[in-house]
């Protein structure tokens, strides 16, 4: 017979082990971000999501169901407005639905399907006004000419539907004269996308100035340097860095609250007022969500039936 009684062993999850309890919804949730291809911050924020849900409930992911995910979204609302209500309510969707596939001995039905997303109104787009845009690109010449080449390269690449952290991931090896590479984008949204004349030629000058530097070409450089305050050490400019750049130029330029997705609001809308056809729309600005996407089309579509009132009555469109 043992000299210690079995009962007297602490388990290696009991407190007197010394150690917390593992809690394996923990894991699962790590698992799934691993799993999927997410950028950094859409990956922060399913983590903070499926979090808040996992503090809500002790529940394990098996016995988690509709009626459960109903209360939780009702808890939710009660603090949340609707479209962050449907964000955690995505998120749960997606994490259930991976750990049917990973673990379908664990769970056979995912308990978030069943319940219905808040319907919302489709969100306008905060594009710019071609006079604003012209006084975004005039404001350069109000900054330091050290800082010109950049800022104009910058703010040309940015109206060309980039989000601020592809840009801040480009290196010159995405750049083939012509157009961008996106590696690896918001939800795997990654692309070509083709540059205009007043954009290469901007982005041309502002590597033309960085080789009269010094520079020697590396395809792993980064395309866009910050201004580091040490003297000697170039590093890529990151995504508070461009923000704050196109914050200081909307503040030269008049234009109230800009920020660099304002820029990729602009371009999506002028890709439609164009007339270019919505798909070819879509995969130039690497949206995947037709419902998302919609909210271009109604300026475009605005105009176009604009344009059409003015033709049926025989009357040019007048200008302001």
């Amino acid at each position: 017979m043992s000299a210690f009684p079995e009962s007297s062993a602490p388990s290696p999850r009991s407190p007197a082990s010394g150690a917390s309890p593992i809690d394996m919804r923990c894991l699962r949730v790590e698992e799934f971000l691993k799993a999927r291809s997410l950028a950094a911050n859409s990956q922060k924020a399913y983590r903070r999501e499926l979090q808040r849900f996992l503090a809500w409930t002790e529940r394990p992911m098996s016995q988690i169901t509709p009626r459960q995910i109903v209360q939780y979204k009702e808890h939710l609302e009660k603090s949340l407005a609707e479209s962050s209500v449907n964000r955690a309510l995505s998120a749960l969707k997606s994490f259930f639905s991976w750990l049917i596939e990973a673990y379908p001995d664990s769970l056979s039905t995912n308990p978030a399907k069943a319940v219905a997303l808040n319907k919302l109104p489709s969100p306008p787009a905060f594009d710019l006004l071609e006079l604003e845009v012209e006084a975004l690109v005039a404001a350069v010449g109000q900054l330091p000419p050290e800082r010109q080449y950049r800022e104009t390269a910058l703010v040309a690449v940015l109206l060309h539907g980039l989000r601020a952290g592809e840009v801040a991931a480009l290196n010159l090896g995405d750049y083939d004269g012509i157009r961008l590479t996106i590696r690896k984008g918001k939800d795997d949204s990654g692309g070509t996308v083709p540059l205009n004349r007043q954009a290469r030629d901007s982005l041309n000058a502002y590597l033309k100035e960085r080789r009269h530097w010094g520079e020697r070409y590396a395809k792993a450089r980064p395309l866009f340097l910050s201004q580091s305050p040490i003297p000697g050490q170039k590093e890529r400019l990151g995504y508070q860095g461009i923000y704050y750049a196109i914050k200081e130029l909307g503040q030269l330029a008049g234009i109230a609250n800009l920020t660099p997705h304002r820029l990729r609001h602009t371009y999506a809308t002028k890709l439609l007022l164009k007339g270019i056809d919505s798909l070819h729309a879509r995969t130039l600005t690497r949206h995947k969500s037709e419902a998302n996407f919609k909210r271009y089309a109604k300026r475009a579509l605005a105009a176009a039936a604009e344009r059409a009132f003015y033709e049926a009555i025989g009357e040019e469109p007048p200008t302001l």
